[in-house]
């Protein structure tokens, strides 16, 4: 079973709480140009919209990577990245179809989102509930 994030464009101010979750989750760093969802804004504020990694049942990062440090965690439903193993080539950054998948400047390594282990921050700090986990087959 494949679980995902997703957004609810109708929703979303533009907050970018979710990118501070998100960061501080992860980096233990308030810096949402680490964050693993991003927030795009439209139409001078009038639009918000969150992007985030959909999980893809056949990912494309994990096709290309070269040293397979890509792979489905059937338990937890989730595409992840093993940073031991993760050599930086950045294939995988480019062979994502949605730009979801960012190279680590200072780790200099592929990061995504790995849906926090099942409790993703910023589905539980969206005041208003833009975000949400769910499971699809």
């Amino acid at each position: 079973m494949r679980q995902q994030i997703v957004p609810f464009f109708d929703l979303c101010t533009g907050c970018r709480i979710c990118e501070l979750a998100c960061s501080q989750n992860h980096f233990r760093a308030y810096a949402p140009r680490k964050a693993h969802v991003a927030v795009s804004i439209e139409s001078e504020g009038l639009r918000a919209q969150p992007s985030i990694c959909i999980q893809c049942d056949d990912a494309p990062c994990v096709r290309v990577c070269p040293v397979d440090a890509i792979d489905k965690d059937d338990k937890l439903g989730a595409v992840l990245i093993n940073r031991d193993k993760c050599t930086g080539c950045k294939m995988c950054v480019l062979a994502c179809p949605i730009d979801a998948i960012y190279f680590d400047t200072e780790s200099k390594k592929a990061t995504k989102c790995d849906l926090c282990q099942g409790e993703p921050a910023c589905v539980k700090y969206c005041p208003t509930k833009a975000l949400a986990l769910v499971k699809t087959r």
